[in-house]
């Protein structure tokens, strides 16, 4: 029943998420023109370039103005959604389908996550249900963007790989996740920087008090 009333939300959000006026009659989807542009770029005619402007000189030389600040996969996977169709409104509403169910997806792991945590399924839903029905979270949710849906799936995924790590001791599914979620964006830096130095502060603590006290000389 938890996770059937967590789906069931999720799946309003999907499926009203993007009834919207017009695109770009909200100023906060400007990014979703400019990752859209850019996966439009990552062609083969454009080399998979990702430029955001193009520029031929007076002399006939091309210029490119690059965009480089985070990781490729984000921009391949709305590239991947948004393939199949024709016309730019067509992949415009792909796109939005695929920040709308990696946002589902995301509520869906941090849902798991506590869970374990809390060995409560209500909690976890509770918890999760919480977090994602804020009215920023809910007002980006569709914003075709690295930064929303695709930074906080990986984000999300890579916590549910550290709780099961801390639980069960399962490293290589952590790892796994780690590397994809790396792939897809840059946020999750933070996070694995924060359990990893936390982790070694507490395995240090742990080392010191299990050593032996020095010995008294005779």
């Amino acid at each position: 029943m938890p996770l059937f009333l967590l789906a069931l939300a999720m799946a309003a959000v999907v499926a009203f998420g993007g009834a919207r006026d017009t695109f770009y009659g909200y100023g906060h989807h400007t990014n979703s023109v400019l990752y859209m542009s850019l996966a439009e770029n990552l062609s083969v005619d454009d080399r998979f370039r990702l430029f955001t402007i193009k520029v031929v000189d007076a002399y006939g030389e091309t210029g490119y103005a690059m965009y480089s600040r985070f990781p490729v996969g984000g921009v391949v996977l709305i590239k991947l959604a948004s393939m199949p169709f024709d016309g730019f409104a067509s992949k415009i509403l792909a796109a939005r389908a695929l920040m709308l169910a990696l946002f589902a997806a995301s509520a869906l792991l941090a849902c798991l996550a506590i869970s374990r945590i809390a060995a409560s399924r209500w909690i976890g839903v509770a918890a999760a249900l919480t977090a994602f029905s804020s009215v920023y979270v809910l007002y980006h949710s569709d914003d075709i963007a690295t930064e929303v849906g695709i930074d906080l799936f990986g984000c999300m995924l890579v916590f549910h790989g550290m709780v099961l790590f801390v639980q069960e001791g399962r490293f290589r599914q952590l790892a796994v996740k780690a590397c994809a979620a790396l792939l897809l964006g840059w946020h999750v830096y933070a996070l694995l920087f924060a359990f990893i130095a936390f982790g070694l502060a507490g395995e240090i603590a742990a080392r010191r008090r299990l050593s032996p006290p020095p010995r008294c000389p005779a």
